[in-house]
This record gives structure tokens, C-alpha cells and sequence, in this order.
């Protein structure tokens, strides 16, 4: 195949790929998000507890009833009700990574998650019991 025949079909090919990614954004925007700032936490430590600030916005399509809920303990932090978005800030106190879910209050079902993910600077080292005579 010559240069020039490959040329238009490269053209062609570029131009579908463009329609598929823009049909995905537009699917996206329908999805319901759920973001975490920041959403990530950083201890001195490895092993120590982390604390952080954590601004929570979420949005969907709907107005209805909505709660957040953490999903280790599925313990409910806060809802809200007759909203399509909201926003909260959540504090955060963990020596592991946390997701929190969007749950509809109506149906249970979780539409949205997130993660807040920990890490440290320093490795924990533990030290060697050496013995000594003085």
C-alpha cells in the first residue's frame, strides 16, 4: 500500500476515534461522581495514624435522597435529602486507605465510590535489641 493511499485512511481512522471519545464523555457526564480532595493522606511513619481534612463533593442526575457511607463498617457519616450534589467535609483518621460510597437512601445501592489512600514518609524501623556489658 502507497503513502498516499494511507494517508486518507488515517484520516478516517482518527476521525472515529474522535466520535468514540467524545460519545464517552458525554456518557460520563451522566454518571454520578464523587470526589475526595485531598484524596490522599500522609503520615510521619509507616503504621501511624494519618489525619486529614477531606472535602467530599458528589452530583448526580437525580434529585433524591442520598447518604455517604464508609464502606469498611458501612457506617453512614452523613446524608442528605431532596439534592442532586452536595458537599461535606469529612475528617479523616486511619493507618489504612478508606472508601467511601454514595449510597441511595431509597434502595441501598452504592452509585458512586471513592478512595483516600495512605502513605508515609519514613519506613518504620525497628530497632535491634543488642546486648551490652556497660
Amino acid at each position: 500500500m502507497s503513502f498516499k493511499r494511507l494517508i486518507p485512511l488515517l484520516g478516517i481512522l482518527l476521525n472515529v476515534g474522535w466520535l468514540q471519545s467524545a460519545d464517552a464523555q458525554v456518557k460520563n457526564s451522566l454518571n454520578f461522581r464523587l470526589g475526595l480532595t485531598p484524596n490522599k493522606c500522609v503520615a510521619l511513619r509507616k503504621g501511624r495514624e494519618c489525619f486529614a481534612t477531606v472535602e467530599v463533593k458528589w452530583q448526580v442526575p437525580d434529585v433524591g435522597n442520598y447518604c455517604l457511607r464508609r464502606q469498611s463498617d458501612k457506617l453512614q457519616i452523613t446524608c442528605w435529602r431532596g439534592q442532586a450534589q452536595g458537599e461535606f467535609l469529612y475528617v479523616f483518621r486511619s493507618h489504612d486507605k478508606e472508601v467511601l460510597n454514595l449510597v441511595s437512601e431509597n434502595s441501598g445501592e452504592t452509585l458512586a465510590s471513592a478512595t483516600i489512600n495512605v502513605s508515609w514518609v519514613y519506613k518504620s524501623k525497628r530497632r535491634k535489641g543488642r546486648w551490652r556489658m556497660f
